[in-house]
């Protein structure tokens, strides 16, 4: 799904204003196309109200509710192009009028805006207007959904509370596996086979929770690498984690690894690399040089998704398998009725046990989901979820898990928008709460009722984010 997709309701509202701006009004008396541009704004106001339907649509893989928003992304943006280039010709209008100061002037009028109007304006008018009525006449015919309609009632954001995060539940049912890893890093080995440095690799699919258990365990000398494995970002990472005081911007690779080296000589140190994607043996022997120099036992944990990964650093993974069926219903439980189990609501313990299977083991996907029924207690809305026909998608056309995908779906159409806007930064980059929401604001993306703070209704729906599981609180902690 293309991004650009997402910011078109956002969009269309830019175009909204700009349409009834007292600038283009008076532009559109003169030239006399002043109904027409009406005409073009309830058209569009039409259109916006069934965006959201046509979001979810399109998520379903409805081909034909894909074509129609693909053409009505590309129609927004030439008649953006064609505001502009009105708004250049009025310019050029009024300053020859002031160049003409004391000769007569009149205005035509609006029947002879075809004589005075530029040719090519003209075409292109008359273009845009035939796009935007055959977009109307293919909605109708793709049956979309109004905002008006049940739709918009399941989706409103004003039922949410004024604080929706919820604390981590104990770690369910990862114990052994945090037992083992614990075991590695603290046992006493035999000197004889002691190295200087060792490598303890987590490996498992996406969503299993391999950074989950890595927190449990250390949570302080953190680097989150992903698969851009750019040694010198890296290194700069752990080096400000290991000495705050220290400046390093600007400094370069050699700089950096003997800073850390410095650091860490003598010492006996553990280090947690998250998301490894490297399987470049060059990279990574230049990655550790610094870390060579610290006592003997200290130890790296990597998690990833690649067992060529964990051979690369030369060391036996610890695979983490998906959590029982049992597990899953106890963290599904937590986020979703905010308690450990069932009891409280036993009517729908059974309709969650068949969601839960659809999870297929992973936290991640148990976590959102239940997110998506957060303090929902009507059997009506579990249903829902689990005959949603999303589930019914051939897997190789999913790029996501269909959990995560209809979590996003069941989103409102402004948190959808903002949660998109988060796209514009590389993934599991740590973004600064604040500064998010003030970009929220200045993007116009914060719909709130009038007189209702800005900043409040960002910072309620950053806080919906964290607890629909959407963004995860960084493991160097902070907001």
């Amino acid at each position: 799904m293309a991004i650009a997709e997402l910011f078109l309701g956002a969009f269309l509202q830019l175009l909204f204003e700009r349409l009834a701006s007292r600038e283009l009004l008076n532009f559109a008396w003169r030239e006399g196309i002043v109904m027409l541009l009406k005409k073009w704004e309830k058209m569009l106001i039409s259109i916006n109200q069934v965006l959201d339907d046509a979001e979810d649509r399109q998520l379903t893989s409805d081909l034909g509710v894909k074509s129609w928003l693909e053409d009505l992304r590309n129609l927004a943006y030439d008649i953006e192009d064609l505001l502009d280039e009105f708004a250049t010709k009025s310019v050029e209008n009024k300053s020859k009028a002031e160049s003409s100061t004391g000769k007569a002037r009149f205005l035509l009028p609006c029947c002879c805006f075809r004589v005075m109007f530029d040719h090519k304006m003209r075409s292109k008018v008359e273009e845009m207007d035939g796009r935007l009525e055959e977009l109307i006449t293919r909605k109708d015919s793709l049956s979309l959904i109004g905002n008006n309609g049940k739709r918009s009632a399941y989706r409103q954001l004003d039922k949410l509370l004024p604080t929706t995060y919820l604390p981590e539940p104990y770690f369910v049912s990862r114990e052994d596996e945090k037992m083992e890893i614990l075991r590695l890093l603290t046992g006493e080995e035999d000197d004889k086979k002691c190295v200087d440095l060792k490598v303890i690799p987590i490996v498992g699919m996406a969503g299993v929770g391999k950074t989950a258990l890595a927190q449990q365990i250390y949570n302080d000398a953190w680097a989150c690498v992903s698969d851009d494995f750019n040694v010198l970002a890296i290194t700069k990472n752990i080096l400000e984690t290991t000495n705050s005081h220290l400046s390093c911007e600007g400094k370069d690779l050699n700089w950096l690894q003997d800073k850390l080296k410095e650091n860490l000589s003598g010492k006996k140190f553990l280090v947690v690399l998250d998301d490894i994607w490297n399987e470049k043996y060059g990279n990574w022997t230049i990655l550790l040089k610094p870390f060579q120099s610290g006592a003997k036992g200290s130890k790296i944990i990597i998690t990833t998704r690649n067992l060529h990964v964990a051979s690369i650093a030369g060391a036996p993974p610890k695979t983490l398998k998906e959590l029982s069926l049992d597990a899953c219903m106890t963290l599904f439980a937590f986020h979703a009725l905010g308690v450990g189990n069932f009891d409280r609501h036993p009517n729908l313990e059974v309709i969650g046990r068949k969601i839960v299977e659809k999870c297929k083991g992973l936290p991640l996907a148990v976590k959102t989901l239940a997110g998506l029924l957060r303090t929902e207690v009507c059997p009506h809305k579990w249903e829902a979820t689990l005959n949603n026909k999303i589930w019914d998608l051939p897997e190789e056309r999913n790029e996501i898990l269909p959990a995560l995908k209809l979590s996003y779906l069941h989103l409102p159409s402004n948190l959808r928008r903002c949660f998109a806007y988060c796209a514009i930064y590389p993934k599991d980059y740590e973004i600064e709460r604040d500064e998010l929401i003030h970009w929220w604001i200045a993007e116009g993306l914060l719909e709130g009722k009038k007189g209702q703070n800005h900043w409040n209704v960002g910072l309620n729906y950053f806080n919906e984010l964290v607890a629909r599981s959407f963004i995860q609180k960084s493991s160097s902690g902070g907001s």
